[in-house]
């Protein structure tokens, strides 16, 4: 269902919905969270949240898919999509934006194309 054959998700993982995490979480492909996650997300793939999911903590991405709650910033190399069920509390910075209609985003966006962009200091 979440697997995808693209070359560059070396593994999905899924953070169910009765899961809380209190620290910071590192993976290596693509995250689905239903659960809450208090501490900075960093993944080489794509962090989707899912409606009713919450996110306090930074979150560091290839790309992201936004419907739940999101406390903190988002640092995304290609495309974010915040969707009508999306919270987002903080700054945004990545290539490509959708915001759905529904959506409330609350911060400061930064859009810069992923291929003339400067490095930056977290990268």
């Amino acid at each position: 269902m979440f697997q995808s054959d693209k070359p560059d998700n070396k593994m999905s993982s899924i953070l169910g919905p009765e899961l809380e995490i209190k620290g910071d979480v590192k993976v290596a492909g693509s995250l689905l969270i239903y659960g809450k996650v208090f501490g900075n997300i960093e993944s080489n793939g794509t962090v989707r949240t899912a409606k009713g999911s919450v996110v306090k903590g930074n979150i560091k991405a290839k790309d992201a898919a936004i419907s739940g709650e999101v406390e903190g910033d988002l640092v995304v190399k290609s495309k974010v999509t915040l969707g009508d069920t999306s919270l987002l509390t903080g700054n945004l910075k990545s290539a490509i934006l959708t915001i759905e209609e529904g959506a409330t985003f609350e911060g400061v966006c930064n859009m810069q194309n992923a291929k003339t962009a400067p490095p930056s200091k977290t990268d």
